[in-house]
């Protein structure tokens, strides 16, 4: 069916920050940290970790600490976040030594703290971005891009 009058457009300012659901039982989830939606558990997300089955979210842009008796069931709590692909550039530290010929390089989450270039098991799921700007050997810009398949 066409239009019959004019349609109000509802958009977002980008990057778009959103909520995102917490998996389940004792959560800390640090302003800043890196996170990964729950192996098996898609939709929930956790503190990241260098888990094969596992898919980047985003960053934490707040900090939430629940105890397991408080968080019985997923969803229950959410977390404010920059999420993954959202084309920013953000100063990350990286697991590894790096050089400036690392530019353009594909970095993948280690931990909730950071990421790598080598030795990451997460190479499928795991991608959170590209180094745009070397700052150091254990820091770089890195920009958030969309995964090619998720």
């Amino acid at each position: 069916m066409a239009l019959s009058a004019n349609k109000l457009v509802q958009r977002k300012a980008q990057p778009a920050v959103v909520k995102l659901k917490c998996v389940d039982g004792a959560l800390h989830i640090y302003k800043g940290a890196h996170l990964n939606y729950e192996a098996s558990n898609i939709g929930y997300v956790m503190p990241a970790t260098d888990v094969l089955s596992a898919e980047y979210a985003g960053i934490a842009l707040e900090e939430l600490e629940v105890s397991a008796a408080d968080n019985t069931a997923n969803g229950t709590y959410e977390i404010l976040v920059l999420p993954r692909g959202c084309g920013e550039d953000v100063l990350m530290d990286m697991s590894a030594s790096i050089t400036i010929a690392n530019e353009g390089d594909p970095v993948y989450v280690e931990t909730d703290d950071t990421v790598g270039i080598s030795g990451v098991e997460n190479t499928t799921g795991g991608l959170v971005g590209i180094i745009r700007q070397f700052v150091s050997t254990s820091k770089a810009w890195v920009q958030m891009v969309q995964h090619p398949t998720l």
